[in-house]
């Protein structure tokens, strides 16, 4: 069978009650039928045998009841999803493997996929739905189910930096009747009369996603060409260039979602590395060309620095000891809400949009015949010992510069001045691994001190705007008495950090002399 369906992100209660209320203003009959909860594992071979044939494998219990599915992975068409779906119940057969289903259509097609190789378990979604019925009479019949589902993901990492778990809710329209035009017509009504915003993942590549996986990396097969360092720098510019700018245009979509925190780091991350290595680079490229790119993704990266710190400071408040915190985290979650719907303004921008596309003109266009005959010659090694010789000097001046108990300002233009040397040495690292990993292995301690550091003092800000929003009442001063206690924790970690600095510094000092 074939299912039609539309997916929208719900980060406010109020966005249902407004869209049943669009359906409704629009000739829709609205009939609750309940909610139940259902609990899907996905499965997949070590090598991704499903996957490379084109399928999501899922186990669904609810109820009592099991049901194999094989759902389809591709047929988006604007916001509505045709795939193909096959599905047969049963219960999987005791002591064998976890797939090993009685005879029918899923089983079969799976014993042609699978040749006897065993599948692993790769993420669990636990599910609670809740269901109606929609119908409209006119202009032509059309029934369609719509499904909210609070949804939870657990994975097993497959990296430091995956989350393991993600939390969602998802507003689901499928048609029982009438076709993917019909649905489309729905769903744009509620993109532009509710202000939905159309999901752009699967549940499938959101599991993928919380173990630390990319939907889109997983069966990639191109390698970036091997270089060495006598090759040319402009090659090495070029080739990281076109990276960069693929993480910005793969995690754009993720961003957007706001769902794993990941899709906005990554892209931050991006931005402020293609920064770096442009300016590094300016006397080959050219001031103009590297004041335009700089300008729009100094922009690009403040705007998704605010849904990011937003993110960290979420995150860490969660992991208070103190057991009256409920309060505090619900206001950094409404201003993390907040964060996430301007940064989708943002990323659906017409400046994000042109940034992205005259980025991708500019490295698809490589270099021009001028610098090729000016630089062509410039080696990986000998651009490196210069560049990272100058940038190093720049770092050791300003560190040693700092006295005692500086203002917060001081250390936060210092940690952005530590990354954008790990950059470089990053870049120049993808060739010359050996020999620039001592001094970034130092230079690591000193990003986790100042990086610590800055998210502490970042904490403290909100709990200042925190505090100033409480009300002049009995519960207002509870919570403010929560906010003085986090605050001095906030305080003693900064305390921690600054003297953790001095130590630190004079490490990274010994390391590089």
């Amino acid at each position: 069978m074939t299912e039609i369906e539309a997916k929208f992100i719900i980060r406010r209660p109020e966005q249902v009650e407004e869209a049943l209320r669009v359906l409704a203003a629009n000739g829709f009959t609205i009939a609750p039928q309940g909610a139940t909860t259902h609990a899907d594992r996905y499965y997949d071979t070590e090598d991704w045998s499903i996957l490379a044939a084109g399928w999501a494998c899922r186990i669904r219990q609810r109820q009592g009841h099991e049901t194999l599915t094989l759902k389809s992975l591709h047929g988006t068409n604007g916001t509505v999803l045709a795939r193909s779906e096959i599905s047969q119940d049963g219960k999987a057969q005791e002591k064998k493997a976890p797939l090993s289903f009685s005879d029918g259509p899923v089983k079969q097609q799976l014993d042609s996929i699978l040749e006897d190789k065993p599948v692993v378990e790769l993420f669990r979604v636990t599910s609670r739905r809740t269901v109606f019925e929609l119908e409209r009479p006119d202009p032509a019949p059309l029934r369609i189910e719509i499904d909210l589902d609070e949804c939870r993901i657990e994975a097993e990492k497959s990296t430091d930096k995956a989350t393991g778990t993600l939390e969602f809710t998802e507003l689901e329209l499928e048609a029982k009747s009438g076709g993917a035009a019909d649905l489309e017509s729905v769903a744009t009504l509620l993109c532009n009369e509710a202000g939905l915003m159309p999901a752009s993942y699967s549940k499938f590549e959101r599991g993928l996603q919380a173990a630390g996986l990319e939907f889109d990396s997983i069966l990639e097969q191109s390698q970036p060409t091997t270089l060495v360092e006598n090759d040319p720098v402009l090659t090495l510019l070029y080739q990281y260039l076109a990276e960069q700018l693929q993480i910005i245009r793969r995690q754009h979509p993720r961003a957007m979602e706001g769902i794993d925190p990941e899709g906005v780091h990554q892209m931050r991350v991006a931005s402020r590395r293609l920064r770096t290595i442009l300016k590094a680079f300016r006397g080959i490229l050219g001031d103009a060309v590297v004041a335009h790119f700089n300008t729009e993704l100094r922009w690009l990266a403040q705007n998704l620095g605010r849904a990011r710190d937003a993110d960290v400071t979420e995150r860490s408040a969660m992991e208070f000891p103190e057991a009256d915190t409920e309060h505090y985290v619900h206001f950094l979650m409404q201003g993390r809400i907040t964060a996430y719907e301007h940064l989708v303004d943002v990323l659906r921008s017409e400046r994000c949009l042109t940034l992205e596309d005259d980025l991708e003109q500019f490295v698809m266009a490589g270099p021009a015949a001028d610098m090729q005959s000016l630089f062509g010659t410039l080696s990986i090694a000998a651009s490196a010992d210069q560049l990272i010789h100058v940038a190093l000097q720049k770092l050791l001046a300003h560190g040693d510069a700092i006295e005692e108990d500086p203002p917060a300002r001081q250390l936060h233009k210092l940690r952005i001045e530590t990354k954008r040397f790990r950059y470089l040495l990053d870049f120049f690292s993808r060739v010359q691994t050996e020999k620039w990993s001592a001094m970034t292995e130092a230079l690591k301690r000193i990003q986790d001190v100042l990086g610590a550091h800055q998210d502490a003092v970042t904490a403290q800000a909100h709990l200042a705007d925190y505090a100033a929003s409480l009300p002049n009442d009995a519960g207002g001063l509870e919570w403010l008495n929560t906010a003085a206690r986090l605050m001095q924790v906030e305080a003693e970690r900064i305390d921690t950090c600054r003297q953790q600095f001095t130590a630190a510094w004079s490490d990274f000092r010994s390391a590089v002399a």
